[in-house]
């Protein structure tokens, strides 16, 4: 698996020909996607044309082409709603806190734990705090962390009591390079 990122929330996650863009900032990038998620309502890209990708928006249940993705409300905040998915495909999960503003409602938790990665907000205001966003990782124990949202990254790895972590390009991984509840901090370098 590929984990590309390329600035705000915005991830592309490619397996195979199977490629999940997260929170994508245009539509030219639609192209041979296979399923685009966006954690907010109104989404901050137009939807694509029919038939160009699978779209989704809200909570609910979805499978597209062996990806399942899951999506409960996070609540609504200045008329738009936030949603937090788990994704799972090659037997790989991945929790998107998307943009968090609040911790999750306490009915999510059992949804949230143990996932492979986990992609948090970690630039503090209008979003999560890093205090919060660190508990939170503690939390759901994820083997691989990834922090998204923020120009700077050292509060959120102070509150993890971590002095750095090394910009990547990419994150590539199997699923047997993953260590259960090891927290590791990926940080990635904006395409």
């Amino acid at each position: 698996m590929v984990i590309t990122y390329y600035g705000d929330n915005y991830f592309k996650i490619q397996s195979g020909d199977l490629t999940l863009l997260i929170d994508p900032i245009n539509g030219r990038s639609f192209r041979g996607a296979t399923a685009v998620i966006n954690t907010t309502l109104p989404a901050s890209t137009e939807a694509p044309k029919e038939n160009e990708c699978f779209w989704i928006e809200h909570q609910g249940e979805y499978e597209v082409q062996g990806i399942r993705i899951d999506g409960w409300s996070a609540g609504n905040e200045d008329d738009t709603e936030k949603t937090i998915y788990r994704i799972s495909f090659d037997d790989i999960s991945i929790v998107v806190l998307g943009h968090l503003s609040k911790e999750p409602p306490q009915g999510l938790w059992e949804h949230l734990e143990n996932p492979d990665v986990l992609i948090v907000p970690a630039g503090g205001k209008p979003w999560i705090s890093q205090a919060a966003a660190a508990k939170l990782v503690r939390q759901i124990e994820p083997s691989i962390v990834i922090p998204s949202l923020a120009s700077d990254q050292k509060l959120f790895l102070k509150e993890l009591n971590q002095s750095s972590a090394t910009k990547e390009e990419k994150l590539v991984f199997k699923k047997k390079d993953l260590v259960a509840s090891a927290m590791t901090i990926k940080c990635l370098e904006i395409k």
